[in-house]
C-alpha cells in the first residue's frame, strides 16, 4: 500500500502472477473495506474503456432494500436470488446513486480516502 498524499491510500494493483488465494484475499479486503466506508475503485470494462467509480456497501448509504408483499404462496411471486459469482464484486456507486458491478481482476487502482 502506498500513501500518495496524508489523505488516500493507494493499494497496488493486482498483477499477473497471483494465485486463487491472492485474488481471495483481495476480493475479501474489498468487499470489507467497501462495507466501512466509500472507495474508489478504477477498473476496465467490458468494452476496454477505462471507469472509476466511487463506490460503498456502507450499510447506513445504502438505499433500502425494497419489501416484497405477496398474498400468495407462489414461488414464482418470491423475489429472485442471485447466485454469488466471486469473481463480481456489487456496489452501490455514490456518483450514479445505484447499484453497479465490476470484475474483480479488471481492478487497476483502489484508492481509499482517509
Amino acid at each position: 500500500m502506498t500513501n500518495t498524499s496524508n489523505n488516500e491510500l493507494q493499494v497496488p494493483a493486482p498483477t499477473a502472477d497471483w494465485q486463487e488465494e491472492d485474488w481471495t484475499k483481495f476480493r475479501d479486503w474489498i468487499v470489507g473495506m467497501l462495507r466501512v466506508g466509500p472507495m474508489t475503485v478504477t477498473f476496465t470494462k467490458k468494452d476496454g474503456s477505462e471507469r472509476v467509480m466511487n463506490c460503498t456497501l456502507e450499510a447506513d448509504v445504502l438505499p433500502p432494500q425494497p419489501v416484497h408483499e405477496s398474498n400468495t404462496n407462489n414461488p414464482i411471486d418470491f423475489p429472485k436470488v442471485k447466485k454469488e459469482n466471486p469473481n463480481i464484486i456489487s456496489a452501490y456507486d455514490l456518483d450514479a446513486l445505484g447499484w453497479r458491478s465490476f470484475t474483480l481482476k479488471s481492478v487497476k487502482q483502489v484508492r481509499i480516502d482517509i
